[in-house]
């Protein structure tokens, strides 16, 4: 047996992530159907424009049936390639940690949160849905009308402002 040799100081260890409190998902169905319907109507109206201008030059029909192609296939990875992104975001949920509020990716600190206004438009009276502003253009959309989080983001809000003002913080 070799005696254990301790962990060299160049090793650095990384302290454990803290969990979040709270996982907040996104309403799938709203976040990717008015998506989906612009991204089909401006690719229409897109390869619509296409083609008129197309008609109105004076091509042979082959150059005509590859320009057609080659825009139909540009247009055809544009639209796949939004959608990924769209339902890349619309799977990341918001994540409620004890001091900040993780959204996409951005770290929001409670204390930095202005406002707390809720806001349905048409889509979301549709789908049953809510979006919540927090100010410094952050929101929280998406969000499912069974689910009432504002009370609870306001009570995080309320608690790190009062540790934030006491005194030694």
């Amino acid at each position: 047996m070799e005696p254990t040799q301790p962990l060299s100081p160049s090793v650095s260890q990384t302290p454990p992530i803290e969990p979040p409190v709270y996982i907040l998902p996104q309403n799938k169905l709203r976040a990717l159907a008015p998506k989906f319907i612009t991204f089909l109507v401006l690719g229409i109206i897109f390869y619509l424009g296409i083609l008129l201008n197309l008609s109105l030059m004076e091509l042979t029909n082959s150059t005509e049936n590859l320009i057609q192609t080659i825009s139909l296939i540009l247009l055809l990875s544009i639209i796949i390639l939004g959608i990924y992104l769209a339902i890349h975001r619309a799977n990341q949920a918001y994540k409620f940690y004890r001091n900040h509020l993780l959204i996409h990716k951005k770290d929001l600190y409670y204390i930095n949160i202005i406002t707390i206004t809720t806001k349905q438009d048409l889509w979301d009276k549709i789908f049953k849905t809510y979006s919540i502003n927090l100010g410094n253009q952050f929101y929280l959309r998406h969000i499912s009308n069974s689910t009432q989080i504002t009370d609870y983001l306001q009570q995080f809000v309320n608690y790190a402002k009062r540790e934030q003002s006491r005194p030694g913080f």
